[in-house]
């Protein structure tokens, strides 16, 4: 740096050298206040990175085998029936909504369509067998007299009432 003096009580005159020029800059000065303050966590960001790079290729391997590993073990059939299943499920998403918030899940109706279900299976149990024969209209009225025939047909009866009354007030 080259600096002259006019005279020995005078101050310096301007500084030729470049870095004395930016030095003299107050941002300059600011940003390097900047620096030196956050010194330490520059020092340690700087370890960090230079410890990274220098384990870049194995980290690179390292997900390299993880991507071979899960091409191999993931069938490419499999996603697409995975995808295809999503988007039918998308579509059906209104519907299948509709049914969770309708009240066909509540637990008493639940238990009705259970025990219809169990009926349904025991019947066709008992009928698969030996098909059943129940005779004429006079073996039909006969049955009539079963009271848990009667039960079945008076709760048949009423189902249809409330039923019919549901689908007009549904118009």
């Amino acid at each position: 740096m080259t600096v002259t003096r006019t005279s020995p009580d005078l101050p310096l005159t301007e500084p030729t050298d470049p870095l004395a020029a930016a030095l003299a800059d107050p941002e300059v000065r600011q940003a390097l206040s900047v620096i030196v303050a956050n010194a330490p966590d520059l020092a340690a960001l700087v370890l960090v990175s230079k410890s990274l790079l220098g384990r870049s290729r194995d980290i690179m391997d390292n997900v390299n085998e993880r991507v071979e590993y899960l091409r191999k073990a993931i069938d490419p059939e499999e996603i697409t029936r995975y995808l295809e299943l999503r988007q039918a499920l998308n579509e059906a998403l209104p519907t299948i909504e509709g049914f969770l918030e309708s009240p066909i899940l509540r637990p008493e109706i639940v238990d009705i369509v259970g025990r219809a279900g169990e009926a349904a299976l025991e019947a066709e149990r008992r009928t698969a067998s030996a098909p059943g024969q129940v005779g004429g209209v006079l073996a039909l009225l006969r049955q009539l007299k079963d009271p848990q025939l009667q039960e079945t047909l008076a709760y048949a009866v009423e189902f249809a009432k409330a039923f019919g009354r549901r689908r007009m007030l549904g118009r």
